[in-house]
């Protein structure tokens, strides 16, 4: 038999005495959970009961089947004409035979003489079958099982497995670690899958041994792992480097009146530009826990954190599609932001220069944004106008201002000098 059919069959029977434990003994689980408090009989033989804390039933002969769902069994002394299909927590069963077969799935099950008329099927954390015999096989999937009895078959899958009994047959251990006891008996082929060949006491009887080495593929598997990270890592930054280039060229052909004045602002005050962003980056948090205090002002921090999300994504292509422009005067925009977009793109990638990069990029950014709104709701100096009325009189064309409004006076004036104008002047 080839070592994959053997750890596949062996996979299998596993599989199927954990599917099997658990569908046919939770199944079994509503009738349980329906039933009186203690037990219940009903026509047919079979004895439903459910209960925290079980001994064992009031009669101790079952004509059938015996189903049991709670939290902790102490069943003993008891023996069915059919099945014991049993699930909770603490299973105990003891002295005890069942007509049928044993099912049984829980978190720590212990059998101590306890025979079955056809199969074990259990599944759990801690399986102990103790004394324990079954006229055809035994399979159980656990975290630690140990085994001294005898049946016709079995297949044992777990993270340890201790086999002390007799299998009349042919039976397959499946484990990370397996001991075989001096009263081991195999009358036919043991198959073994584990990373350590068992060692096979001389009072054991074994009629044939197939030993099948589970290659830990552990370092395979992260050599494998660790170059498709590598891969990844390397495709993400060449992916990373060319966004930046196509966005920087976006931004210079879309944008390009802001990319053109951050360069000029860049040029002539360069310094105010970077302190603004600064400053900016270090009240920006402050400002946004202050505005989210208050229910009205809510919306306003939203705001600000998605304008404050939108610049530190564009800020690496908008400083190389505007800072390009200083480096490179005499050459076209979408040529200087395809070789700042590189530039910038494989800095920013580097690592710990990338950080830097990022970081400089988003204070130059959002030093020009702040200067731009300082700027558009600052009044220009040529806007200014005294508030005061002039208390000459105008002159025939010449024009008059009040507040911030200039008005033309006709040039052809009616009445009497001073007077007349002051009474226009007024009108106006």
């Amino acid at each position: 038999m080839e070592k994959t059919d053997l750890r596949i069959r062996g996979i299998a029977h596993a599989a199927m005495a954990f599917v099997f434990a658990m569908l046919l003994a939770f199944s079994t689980a509503g009738a349980a959970w329906a039933a009186s408090p203690d037990e219940e009989k009903d026509s047919a033989g079979n004895v439903f009961a459910s209960a925290e804390d079980y001994t064992s039933p009031s009669e101790n002969k079952i004509d059938r089947d015996f189903y049991w769902a709670g939290k902790d069994l102490d069943l003993a002394s008891t023996e069915t004409g059919g099945d014991i299909v049993i699930a909770g927590m603490n299973l105990g069963v003891s002295d005890s035979k069942a007509g049928g077969s044993v099912r049984a799935a829980g978190m720590n099950l212990t059998f101590t003489n306890v025979s079955s008329g056809s199969n074990f099927t259990v599944a759990g954390q801690d399986i102990h079958l103790v004394d324990c015999a079954a006229e055809g096989g035994v399979y159980c999937a656990g975290s630690t099982i140990s085994f001294s009895g005898s049946a016709a078959g079995g297949s044992f899958a777990a993270g340890k497995v201790v086999f002390n009994g007799t299998i009349d047959g042919d039976a397959s251990i499946y484990a990370d670690a397996v001991e075989i006891g001096p009263n081991a008996v195999v009358t036919g082929t043991l198959h073994v899958g584990s990373g350590v060949e068992p060692v096979i006491p001389e009072s054991a009887q074994i009629g044939a041994l197939e030993f099948e080495k589970t290659v830990d593929d552990t370092s395979v598997d992260e050599a494998e792992a660790a170059g498709v990270v590598t891969f990844i890592d390397v495709l993400m930054k060449i992916l990373g480097v060319v966004g930046t280039v196509l966005f920087a060229l976006a931004l210079a052909w879309l944008f390009r009146r802001p990319v053109e004045g951050a360069t000029a602002m860049t040029r002539s005050h360069a310094g105010r530009m970077f302190a603004t962003g600064a400053i900016a980056l270090v009240a920006s948090p402050l400002l946004f826990v202050l505005l989210l205090c208050l229910m009205i002002t809510s919306p306003i921090a939203l705001a600000l954190l998605f304008a404050l999300v939108v610049l530190a994504m564009v800020a690496v292509p908008f400083a190389a599609a505007s800072l390009s422009r200083l480096a490179l005067p005499r050459m076209n925009r979408f040529g200087a932001a395809a070789i700042g977009g590189a530039v910038l793109g494989i800095a920013s990638i580097l690592p710990f220069l990338g950080v830097l990069v990022s970081l400089v990029a988003f204070i130059y950014v959002l030093g020009y944004v702040v200067q731009v709104v300082w700027s558009a709701r600052r009044p220009s100096p040529d806007d200014a106008a005294p508030n005061e009325p002039s208390n000459g009189p105008s002159e025939a064309g010449a024009p008059a201002v009040l507040g911030s409004s200039v008005v033309t006076l006709p040039s052809e004036s009616k009445g009497d000098g001073p007077q007349h104008a002051a009474d226009q002047q007024r009108r106006v």
